[in-house]
């Protein structure tokens, strides 16, 4: 890959960067104050949905444009002419230097080559010999974060090409580890959702093959894969998935928070007989996530017995929404 290739991919990454700066600039006043109504985790992942769409906009611009570095092409037109091996090199390149990892215009040159099973070859070669946690690393001069990009990168061309085929096999390793990284089962999540038709199987049969192991770690990515993929494709599958999931899950919060994000008003009724079986020994945090996920799903919650005897207050009280557990975002 050319210099010249390198200096206009660097100058894709700063373009997103003060475009990112800039938007962090306009909401300096509200540093902290991430609305109450989003899934974003942190107020940084806030801010950069929003400037996500401004970023895309300017880089699509700068990916389209010629270039006199580029003999008068565009950066689109030079992805599209180089070799598969050429465009590898240049994607590896990318995730490990690159804040803002792969271009949309790579990603599609490799999604586009004429040697479609090469493609989906060298893909699934590096998704396979990438590592998934610090502990396969075991290179303390690489940084996880950025050799995941690899990965990550691949699976968005595998998604892009609308290759299923390794939706069993990403399933089975990511189901392998105890526990992985958020942005880890993130970027399993935006594979396997992609892909219902194949997906649902899987993921409703990890939870009716795991229920006796508490549905912990992993298993919690896969209930709220499962969630996200019903909210657009309901079916009773799912919804007796997810219901099996509230029976079984030692952190039940997960399987509250995905029932209500699902959005079958028959939950209501589950949640309110579940607390009134378990008035001695439910948790307040629970307690409170089940009745706001009634009134969510439009239930009524004025017959329900309030053991702590104060989530009314609690709950016109300012920023008193529920905590979502670590790791929940509503969109894995």
């Amino acid at each position: 890959m050319t210099d010249a290739i390198k200096d206009i991919l660097k100058r894709y990454d700063e373009l997103s960067a003060i475009i990112l700066e800039q938007k962090i600039d306009e909401f300096g006043d509200k540093i902290g104050e991430k609305p109450e109504d989003t899934d974003d985790a942190t107020f940084e992942e806030y801010i950069q949905r929003l400037a996500k769409d401004e970023i895309d906009e300017a880089t699509k611009v700068l990916e389209e444009e010629p270039d006199e570095r580029l003999d008068g092409k565009s950066m689109h037109q030079v992805f599209d002419a180089m070799s598969l091996d050429e465009k590898f090199e240049a994607l590896e390149y990318c995730a490990t230097e690159l804040d803002r990892s792969v271009p949309a215009c790579l990603a599609a040159a490799i999604a586009d080559d004429p040697d479609r099973e090469g493609a989906k070859y060298k893909c699934a070669q590096i998704i396979g010999e990438s590592a998934w946690t610090d502990d396969e690393l075991g290179d303390d001069d690489k940084i996880f974060e950025m050799e995941f990009q690899k990965a990550k990168s691949c699976l968005e061309v595998l998604t892009k090409m609308g290759e299923a085929c390794y939706v069993k096999a990403v399933l089975d390793r990511f189901m392998s580890y105890p526990q992985t990284k958020d942005f880890v089962a993130d970027s399993i999540a935006g594979y396997i959702e992609a892909f219902p038709e194949v997906s649902v199987p899987f993921l409703t049969y990890i939870i009716e093959t795991q229920a006796d192991t508490g549905l912990e770690g992993p298993c919690e990515d896969v209930v709220i894969m499962l969630t996200a993929i019903g909210k657009e494709h309901p079916t009773e599958e799912i919804y007796d998935a997810l219901r099996r999931a509230f029976r079984y899950m030692n952190n039940k919060i997960y399987a509250v928070l995905c029932l209500a994000d699902y959005g079958d008003e028959r939950a209501a009724a589950m949640f309110k007989n579940y607390i009134n079986r378990h008035q001695d020994t439910i948790d307040r945090e629970l307690f409170y996530e089940m009745m706001s996920a009634i009134q969510n799903l439009g239930g009524d919650i004025s017959d329900i017995h309030d053991p702590f005897g104060d989530f009314q207050r609690k709950m016109q009280q300012p920023g008193s929404k529920p905590a979502k557990p670590a790791g929940y975002n509503g969109n894995k």
